[in-house]
C-alpha cells in the first residue's frame, strides 16, 4: 500500500505551527529569564542591606529601625537612589529610585538594565528627602511576588481572604540622613482616571491637607485604628492591577517616627 503524501499546503499549515510553537517557546523563555534576572538583581543588592533583630521596649513597641543601608556603595551602582523600603517579614526590601520621569524606572532595573521587572521610583514631583505631604512610590505587580506583587496578598482582602494590614502594618522608609516608620492606615483599589486626588502630592493649607486624609481612611477597603490626626508625611504604594486598565491598588501610611542616621 502506498504511504499518502502530504500536500503543499498541509506541510505549510504544519511547518507555520512548528514555527509559532517555536517563537512562543522561545518568547516564553525570555519571559521568565527576564523575570529571573530581575529577581536576581535584587537579592543581590540586598547586600549593601544589613537587617537587625529588634528588642522590645518596655512598653511593647519596636521602635529601632530594623535596617542599615550601605548608600554610598549603592550610590557608586546608580546616583539615583533615593531611599530603601522595607516591611518587615515581607518580600519588600528594593531601593527607590528618582528618575528624570515616571517611564525611565517601569522598564529598567536599579542597575539601569532593560527589563519588565522595572524598579521601585518615587514620582518625580516628590521631594528626595520624603518631606512631601504625600510622597509616591510605584512599583509593578509581578506574578511572581516581586516588586509590589505581595500588596494586593498582604492587603486586599477582596484578593486575599486572609489579607490583614495587622500582620503587617509597618512600613521603613531609609534615606541617607533618616530612618523613617510609616503606619498604614488604609488600603485600596482605584481608577487612576477616576480618583487622580490620590496622586496629590503637597497642600497649601494643613487643614486641607488633614481632610484629604480622612477621605483617603474613609475610601480604605477596612477600617484600621491608625491615627492620623498629626498632619505627619504620609507615603503612597502604588502598583497595577490585573482586573482593569486603569485600576491600581495602593496602600498609604503615615509616618510615625522619623530618626537621624
Amino acid at each position: 500500500m502506498k504511504k499518502k503524501k502530504r500536500s503543499p499546503i498541509s506541510l505549510l499549515i504544519l511547518l507555520i505551527c512548528l514555527a509559532v510553537a517555536a517563537f512562543s517557546a522561545w518568547k516564553l523563555y525570555g519571559y521568565f529569564r527576564g523575570y529571573r534576572d530581575g529577581e536576581k538583581e535584587y537579592e543581590e543588592l540586598t547586600q549593601y542591606v544589613e537587617t537587625s533583630q529588634q528588642e522590645e521596649t518596655k512598653k511593647g513597641k519596636k521602635d529601632k529601625c530594623p535596617i542599615t543601608v550601605d548608600f554610598d556603595s549603592l550610590r557608586a551602582i546608580n546616583e539615583d537612589i533615593v531611599a530603601w523600603l522595607y516591611i518587615p517579614d515581607t518580600g519588600v526590601n528594593y531601593p527607590v529610585v528618582q528618575g528624570e520621569d515616571n517611564e525611565y524606572y517601569l522598564h529598567h532595573t536599579f542597575e539601569k538594565k532593560e527589563n519588565f521587572s522595572g524598579a521601585i521610583f518615587m514620582d518625580t514631583t516628590c521631594s528626595l528627602d520624603f518631606s512631601s505631604d504625600n510622597s509616591i512610590l510605584f512599583g509593578h505587580n509581578l506574578r511572581t511576588g516581586e516588586m509590589f506583587g505581595q500588596l494586593k496578598r498582604l492587603y486586599d482582602t477582596d484578593y486575599n481572604e486572609e489579607a490583614d494590614y495587622q500582620k503587617h502594618p509597618v512600613i521603613w522608609v531609609v534615606t541617607p540622613d533618616l530612618a523613617m516608620e510609616y503606619r498604614i492606615f488604609a488600603a485600596r483599589e482605584i481608577s487612576v482616571e477616576r480618583d487622580t486626588d490620590v496622586y496629590m502630592v503637597d497642600f497649601a493649607q494643613r487643614e486641607e491637607y488633614q481632610a484629604w486624609m480622612e477621605q483617603q481612611k474613609a475610601a480604605s477597603m477596612y477600617e484600621t485604628d491608625t491615627d492620623i490626626s498629626s498632619y505627619e508625611p504620609m507615603l503612597t504604594l502604588s502598583t497595577c492591577t490585573s482586573d482593569t486598565e486603569d485600576g491600581r491598588f495602593i496602600v498609604q501610611a503615615i509616618r510615625i517616627q522619623v530618626r537621624a542616621q
